[in-house]
């Protein structure tokens, strides 16, 4: 006989009579539904994991960019994970920052920079980690076409959402007022005159010489003198059309205060020896320094003759002097072409006639020359010709008239 089927045997088996359902493997309409469930269950998982891809990878950056944006760490905190900013997968490593911690600096942004030059320039001077996170940043932020040329105030530490933000800021491109030391007050309104800074210079100069300007430094000049030889030789940076003289002027009495301070006035009168020296004669020689000097390294031993002679009631015998006293529009400082002590005799300001100080200081010295004051030559020098056998301009100096004759012979030609 023949042996029966499994499934005859099944179906006929308990003495039932029920009838057998068709399995899976031999079912194709069962086959092709179960394909389908186990297909979109498939997918599905594919979806779940794009979806929490897409979630980690925006978390990651977000840690990131917020992390980085916000603060300046030297590395960044990714879940479990430490990376550093400055790793090479981010670009180039950031040099040791250029501006002090907390420090105020100019950065400029010039017309037609694009993100990642001004990236690559933050990270240059330190004022941000990375170049490349802060082109993501901007990225992130669309903001590659919203950062403004001009020149900005930032400060080291600043975020870069901050600096983001800063750059964004519409900015009056600033005006530079340089003023050059040894000027005297008519040449510096001339110099505000051509600046473009929009500055009137003859309520400069009027604000100069009315002198109603109130700083401890000022307190002791003479009665009448107006601010020359305090206002300060430097560069300035103003807002055009938006800055007055008197503001100019503020700023350069500020800066003046911050190197003739009490200290500094307290240094000269101990090296000089004479206790009670004032401001306003401190700078009265200083200015004269300032124009008689034409090379740096003689400052200190054009001061300490002046000095010498001051101290001994002599007279300065100073050619600036007189050039002050008879300069005019145009020439300023004109080349004396007669004896000095002939020239404006009647002036004050002609040290060759008037024993001691002129009124008042004849420009406006630099940092050296009011430095020389606390440190003058001690060689006990009275007098100086120019050395023309050299024409470089260097000076020879002696302590005697009678050295200061011989000199005037071998060094000096006639003019």
């Amino acid at each position: 006989m023949a042996r029966q089927s499994d499934a005859e045997s099944r179906t006929k088996g308990g003495g039932g009579a029920a009838r057998a359902r068709p399995s899976v493997e031999t079912d194709p309409a069962r086959r092709k539904a179960t394909r389908r469930r186990g297909g979109d269950f498939g997918g599905g998982r594919i979806v779940i994991a794009f979806v929490f891809l897409l979630a980690v990878g925006g978390f990651a950056f977000d840690a990131i960019w917020l992390r980085m944006g916000d603060q300046q760490p030297s590395t960044v905190a990714v879940g479990d994970v430490t990376v550093a900013p400055r790793t090479a997968s981010l670009g180039q490593s950031t040099p040791a920052p250029t501006v002090a911690p907390g420090a105020q600096t100019t950065f400029v942004i010039a017309p037609g920079d694009t993100a990642t030059v001004i990236s690559e320039r933050l990270a240059e001077v330190g004022l941000v980690p990375n170049a490349r996170l802060f082109r993501m940043a901007v990225i992130w932020r669309g903001a590659e076409d919203r950062m403004l040329a001009g020149s900005y105030q930032v400060r080291q530490g600043m975020s870069m959402n901050e600096l983001i933000d800063a750059f964004q800021i519409p900015k009056v491109r600033e005006v530079s007022l340089t003023f050059i030391e040894g000027r005297r007050l008519e040449e510096q309104a001339e110099t505000i005159a051509t600046s473009g800074a929009g500055i009137d210079p003859e309520q400069f100069l009027l604000s100069a010489r009315r002198a109603s300007f109130v700083y401890e430094f000022l307190q002791a000049r003479p009665a009448g003198t107006t601010l020359e030889g305090y206002l300060f030789p430097d560069t300035y940076r103003v807002l055009p059309n938006d800055t007055t003289a008197d503001d100019v002027i503020h700023l350069m009495l500020r800066r003046f205060g911050q190197i003739v301070t009490p200290q500094f006035v307290a240094d000269v009168r101990s090296s000089t020896g004479l206790p009670d020296l004032t401001v306003h004669q401190i700078v009265t020689i200083a200015s004269i320094v300032e124009r008689e000097a034409a090379v740096p390294a003689e400052r200190a031993r054009i001061a300490s003759v002046y000095l010498n002679r001051f101290r001994d009631g002599e007279g300065l015998f100073a050619d600036p002097t007189v050039q002050y006293a008879v300069g005019k529009p145009g020439a300023w400082w004109p080349v004396l072409r007669d004896a000095p002590r002939l020239i404006a005799p009647d002036s004050p300001y002609n040290t060759y006639v008037k024993r001691g100080l002129p009124p008042g200081p004849i420009a406006n010295p630099g940092e050296a020359s009011l430095r020389a004051m606390a440190s003058p030559d001690g060689g006990g020098f009275k007098y100086f010709v120019r050395n023309d056998v050299r024409n470089d301009g260097t000076h020879v100096f002696a302590v005697t008239l009678r050295e200061h004759e011989a000199n005037r012979v071998k060094y000096q030609k006639p003019s």
